[in-house]
């Protein structure tokens, strides 16, 4: 679960942030299975880079100072989570491509032999640029952030739920969840439903 709410600066000056990061909750439930099937968890891959940590990034608690709240943290707003949205939109839509096609080798697959894909909702221009680079018919990607916003960690399970309650799912279908996050990591999961 995520709640964005108590920690965004609710300002114009900080509106790029504040008007995409939202409230949300998910959940998947796993377990194991005795099957000659090949099912779950096919592959997955996860990349971190620090020397994009500036470009999105909360900086309590995780600081490299060590340093706690403090007034000077306080007046500096380093408590806020932060985004610079141009070079994230930069590194989205060059670093997804890349990993989809890591995760698509690894498996040895082709985006056709995916049923679908569900990106990170973190901004519905990244993922139509990264619907349009790797040529994905819009049939096979989920979003769902012009109703919910940018749930961040909360994003992948809302979005499985939905696809399952709306029956646009089947059992033996193969998902890719890729997505991109504040460190800077990127990576993606490629699973096949039971």
């Amino acid at each position: 679960a995520e709640v964005q709410s108590r920690y965004i600066e609710l300002t114009t000056e900080n509106r790029d942030t504040a008007v995409i990061f939202a409230d949300g909750a998910g959940a998947v439930c796993i377990e194991a299975v005795e099957t000659s099937e090949e099912v779950g968890i096919i592959t997955s891959i996860l990349h971190a880079d620090g020397k994009y940590s500036e470009a999105l990034r909360v900086g309590l608690p995780a600081r490299k100072s060590g340093q706690a709240i403090s007034p000077t943290v306080i007046k500096n707003k380093e408590h806020f989570p932060y985004m610079d949205g141009k070079a994230v939109f930069k590194l989205a839509v060059t670093r997804l491509p890349k990993v989809t096609e890591e995760l698509l080798a690894k498996a040895n697959m082709k985006i056709e032999d995916l049923n679908m894909i569900i990106p990170h909702q973190a901004n519905l221009r990244i993922n139509e640029a990264f619907r349009e680079r790797m040529n994905i018919p819009e049939e096979k990607i989920y979003n769902n952030i012009q109703r919910y916003g940018n749930t961040t960690a909360a994003t992948l399970p809302i979005a499985l739920d939905e696809l399952m309650e709306k029956n646009m799912l089947k059992p033996k279908d193969t998902v890719m969840f890729i997505g991109l996050g504040a460190g800077l990591t990127w990576g993606g999961v490629i699973y096949k439903l039971i």
